[in-house]
């Protein structure tokens, strides 16, 4: 690669790091505003930002980034979400609800849905702060590092987690740094750590390992495979349904101790609709029923807190011991006497 196509600072991305994240570091490392490192790129017809590109980074931009930074292709396409097609996904899309990843609903620089989180805590140790992947997915309501709740807003002023806007409408030495919010300056290294709460031992024991497998490269006899996956989404789907009234959530957060369920969004909604506290219930839901599946969809069958037809209702191809477990309560008739 010819040397005078790299820019003077070449950060390269942390291994866990997200796209955007590292393009604002980029940025910010050779003292110019992203605005003007995305137009001098890419020009107006072809912003970065007008898309998700931490979902679908189109492969002029990553190529585009690799020129100028230095680094290998793959490096880079792996800063993106794609990476976990095969793992929590089966196949890519580029618009619509996809599986267990948080929504942006951008438009321009803006940001209408709280989709990025963030650990105070990481940011706080992190030499230079950074966002990583795992804090644009569903599954993850809490850091497993240190144990604490994830925010998926700046706790000040309300406003989703916008750092690429940190030097938007500002002078580049009165830009703020990533680990500031860009709407009010709260400094999210600094905002109180709360520790996440679980039902059970055994949920908190089972989540870990969950999240610490995502980390990890895939492992063909790892219990955590897509699989389980899509049937952990098709549950949480089950819970967040209005088809049954709520029934299922309630019926779960009872048996887990909970004196108050919260109230769902109107409308038609997935797991990945939800902030983030009503998203660790039904998380925590949806884990408990699948640490003993059979013996526990049972039971909330047979206390009608949910419908057979439901069990796989849109669900394509489910996993075979996913569906033997159903076609089990097909005959209802001898199992509720």
């Amino acid at each position: 690669m010819p040397r005078d196509h790299l820019w003077p600072a070449h950060p390269h991305p942390f291994p866990d790091e997200l796209l955007s994240s590292w393009i604002m570091r980029v940025a910010q490392a050779n003292a110019i505003k992203l605005q003007t490192l995305s137009w001098q790129l890419f020009g107006n017809e072809r912003s970065p930002w007008n898309r998700d590109i931490d979902r679908s980074a189109p492969p002029w931009l990553l190529r585009a980034l690799c020129a100028h930074t230095g680094c290998n292709y793959w490096d880079v396409f792996h800063t993106t979400l794609v990476t976990y097609r095969g793992r929590l996904y089966p196949r890519r899309q580029t618009s619509g609800r996809l599986s267990w990843i948080l929504p942006i609903k951008g438009h321009g620089m803006r940001r209408n849905a709280f989709g990025l989180q963030f650990c105070p805590a990481c940011l706080a140790d992190d030499p230079i702060p950074y966002f990583r992947k795992t804090w644009r997915l569903a599954l993850y309501t809490y850091c497993p590092e240190h144990q604490c709740a994830l925010y998926d807003e700046c706790p000040a002023c309300h406003s989703p987690v916008t750092p690429h806007r940190g030097d938007f409408g500002r002078e580049l030495t009165d830009a703020r740094p990533m680990h500031a919010c860009a709407t009010c300056g709260t400094d999210l290294r600094e905002v109180p750590c709360h520790p996440e709460t679980f039902p059970t031992e055994s949920l908190r024991a089972f989540s870990g390992a969950m999240l610490r497998s995502i980390m990890t490269a895939s492992n063909p006899a790892d219990r955590f495979d897509l699989g389980f996956f899509r049937v952990l989404h098709h549950l949480c789907g089950m819970i967040c349904s209005k088809s049954n009234n709520g029934l299922l959530l309630q019926h779960l957060a009872t048996t887990l101790g909970h004196t108050e369920v919260p109230l769902l969004p109107e409308g038609r909604i997935g797991i990945e609709d939800l902030r983030r506290d009503t998203r660790h219930l039904v998380l925590m839901c949806g884990l408990w029923l699948v640490e003993d599946l059979e013996q526990r969809l049972t039971e909330a069958w047979k206390v009608k807190a949910i419908r057979y037809n439901l069990m796989l209702k849109a669900f394509a191809r489910p996993p075979r011991w996913y569906g033997d477990i159903v076609q089990s309560l097909s005959n209802w008739r001898s199992i509720r006497r």
